[in-house]
């Protein structure tokens, strides 16, 4: 029930209680909301929004949260109801039946796991308050127990992702191709010495000239089948392996719906781009120190590693780590390509610096969209189970100091 049915329902309720006491004339100057509170117009009542957040152990978290409590305000049309979880399952689980017994209207729901949440979900359907997911989804079969998931569109991100790795190889391939080519162009050290030197005996007679051309064109044949032989055998040695990218992946983790998103879009990856081949696969768990673990340890097994992709701004940083302590470099123009997904401010900042190649934004700023569908749902128009924000990426090529600047997570 949309919010004008709801609102003929108070009507008729107040109406009622008018007849039965006899106090129309003051109910005129009581317009009563859904909460109790008393507001100049009969359209001026707010939406109470639960929100419950799984933790707030990261700045991304923290600006997640911020989002929600800066777009639920009064000012706005809303009051906001929060708890902090504290990654603790059965205490977000009471702050939700909490919610329910205090009649929130919408619950805004950030799971700390995907299982265990049939009963309480059940509770909120059957007292008639739609649940919002976001970032995670939860395991059910019965899909009617949430209004919609909103999150990042991770599958979107992975294909962003694969283009942009795509022209960037690309790219390399063109510069590399005109640095072979300008150096092939530019004299050696021999030919310049023998130009030097005939400039020197151009004046002794036409007889030594004659011999130094002669000398001259036959340095040139043998230079230029050296050359030859040269090219050949690098042809030869150029194998099937010399061509392919050998790409690693330091995952979330293994599970979870990013997870498994993500894993898809490598494989998607994979098929269209036949000369990639991914390598090494494992997770970080989401932390820097593990992540340089794990990408140590990927040096050692693949020395000829061309491309990773940290599924965190996090483990992006543990990566670049273990690529310097290995003595080699990453970013622009590196041994290494890394690609990332957060968008934070740390990431940018190392994107900046040369450090990382490009980093996927995941933005936390999503409690516009969650207004967005409240105003639909309220309006009793329907919405699709999925739902995602605008996002963008961040690379080398962009002016990046403003948004550094402006970054809060």
């Amino acid at each position: 029930m949309g919010r004008v049915g709801r609102f003929i329902l108070k009507v008729a309720a107040v109406l009622i209680l008018i007849v039965s006491v006899g106090t129309f004339a003051l109910s005129l100057f009581t317009g009563e909301t859904r909460n109790g509170d008393n507001l100049q117009s009969e359209f001026d009542y707010l939406i109470t929004v639960g929100i419950s957040q799984s933790g707030e152990e990261s700045s991304w978290k923290d600006a997640n949260t911020a989002s929600f409590m800066d777009t639920f305000v009064k000012s706005n049309g809303y009051e906001a109801v929060y708890a902090d979880a504290g990654r603790d399952q059965e205490k977000q689980i009471e702050d939700v039946e909490g919610f329910i017994k205090q009649g929130v209207d919408y619950i805004i729901l950030n799971p700390v796991s995907e299982i265990g949440w049939d009963d309480v979900l059940e509770d909120a359907k059957k007292a008639h308050i739609p649940v919002i997911l976001v970032n995670n989804g939860v395991d059910t079969d019965d899909s009617s127990l949430y209004s919609c998931m909103l999150g990042s569109d991770y599958g979107k991100q992975m294909k962003k992702a694969g283009k942009w790795l795509d022209e960037y190889l690309k790219e390399e391939d063109e510069k590399k191709e005109e640095k072979e080519k300008a150096a092939s162009e530019a004299p050696t050290q021999e030919e310049s010495e023998q130009t030097d030197s005939e400039d020197t005996e151009v004046n002794t007679g036409s007889s030594k000239a004659t011999d130094s051309s002669a000398s001259i064109f036959d340095k040139i044949m043998k230079s230029s089948s050296t050359a030859k032989d040269e090219t050949d055998s690098t042809e030869e040695e150029q194998t099937e392996e010399d061509i392919t990218i050998k790409i690693a992946a330091i995952q979330e983790s293994i599970g979870s719906e990013e997870q498994l998103t993500r894993a898809q879009g490598y494989q998607t990856m994979l098929e269209k781009y036949s000369d990639w081949e991914m390598v090494a696969q494992q997770t970080g768990d989401n932390s820097r120190e593990e992540a340089q673990k794990v990408m140590k340890l990927f040096l050692e097994q693949e020395p000829d590693l061309r491309v990773v992709f940290a599924e965190s701004d996090e483990m992006a940083l543990g990566v670049i780590d273990a690529i310097g302590e290995a003595g080699k470099t990453c970013g622009e123009d590196g041994d290494i390509i890394v690609i990332s997904f957060g968008g934070s401010k740390a990431g940018i900042e190392a994107v900046k610096e040369g450090k990382l190649n490009v980093t996927f934004e995941c933005s936390p700023d999503q409690g516009p969209k969650a207004a967005e569908l409240i105003q639909r749902l309220e309006s009793d128009i329907s919405i699709d189970k999925k739902q995602y924000v605008e996002e963008t990426y961040f690379d080398g090529t962009m002016d990046l100091d403003e948004i550094i600047e402006n970054r809060t997570y």
